[in-house]
């Protein structure tokens, strides 16, 4: 039997010259992803955004994950590379190279621009054009027909800032990306210990829900759209019926992760994993 020829694993690296402000956070295996984190706050004489620069190599099965923020207005700037983009409901591919959204029939350009904003509360999900492409069509054999965007094959570049601007996005990626990527025997207080023991193999998840409440990063953990109130548009506002109901479920799992947190000693922010000088701005 012939054995099946294995994808080679993404190799995420950082992009040259850094970005501005930031330094590298390098995260191989399957979901492989550089994040260009900023170290310190967006200077009060400056008016420019605050970004974080995310960079996805060739074969990352990387997404953002289904997610909405109540406190802040996101933006997306694709650089390089083809993405998709699901907003409210609505998924697009996007490619840097044709210049905007693209027809995975045609392969035409649908429409220009390469900045996209994600108003609060709606929900959204982005990562590399391909992994959707292949997840989304080869099961149905519609793979053939599919006109795949002719920078699809190449590194993804997006960045991220958002409005109001301020340090809570910098804070979100600097402890994630320390909560996921820390050593299993790092120090951990004795409250800490016995969370750990408790929780088994949620102990990363109740650490990055405690994260996600905090810096306003609201998973969706049940996705409900048009599966209760079917529409006939496809299209929903986030007051329908659905919406509310799948807010109030992230509400409640991850207010209780805040709850246990306290108890246990494991905040949203540590020093540990956070830059001095945003973690200084973090306690003013």
């Amino acid at each position: 039997m012939a054995r099946t020829k294995q994808r080679p694993l993404p190799a995420p690296k950082c992009l040259t010259p850094l970005p501005p402000g930031t330094q590298p956070i390098l995260r191989p295996g399957r979901d492989g992803v550089a994040y260009h984190i900023p170290i310190s706050p967006p200077s009060t004489s400056s008016s420019g955004e605050f970004k974080t620069t995310i960079a996805l190599p060739p074969q990352s099965s990387w997404s953002s994950g289904l997610h909405f923020h109540t406190q802040h207005t996101e933006y997306l700037h694709l650089v390089q590379g083809s993405i998709f983009l699901t907003l409210n409901g609505v998924t697009r591919i996007i490619s840097a190279a044709a210049g905007g959204e693209v027809s995975v029939q045609t392969g035409e350009l649908v429409k220009a621009g390469l900045v996209f904003e994600v108003p609060r509360y709606a929900r959204h999900d982005w990562g590399r054009a391909d992994s959707y492409i292949m997840w989304r069509y080869s099961g149905r054999g519609l793979a053939r027909s599919v006109v795949k965007p002719v920078d699809v094959d190449e590194e993804v570049v997006v960045e991220e800032w958002t409005s109001p601007r301020d340090i809570q996005k910098a804070l979100f990626f600097w402890n994630l990306n320390g909560v996921i990527t820390a050593p299993t025997n790092q120090p951990l207080s004795m409250p800490q210990k016995l969370a750990k023991r408790l929780m088994g193999g949620w102990w990363v998840p109740f650490q990055l829900f405690v994260i996600f409440w905090e810096l306003d990063n609201w998973p969706v953990f049940v996705s409900l759209r048009g599966v209760l109130w079917p529409s006939e548009t496809g299209e929903f506002g986030f007051w329908s019926f659905e919406g509310p109901l799948e807010y109030l479920v992230t509400v409640i799992v991850l207010f209780a992760a805040k709850i246990l947190g306290w108890l246990f000693g494991v905040r949203a922010v540590e020093r540990a994993r956070t830059p001095n000088e945003l973690w200084v701005a973090y306690n003013e």
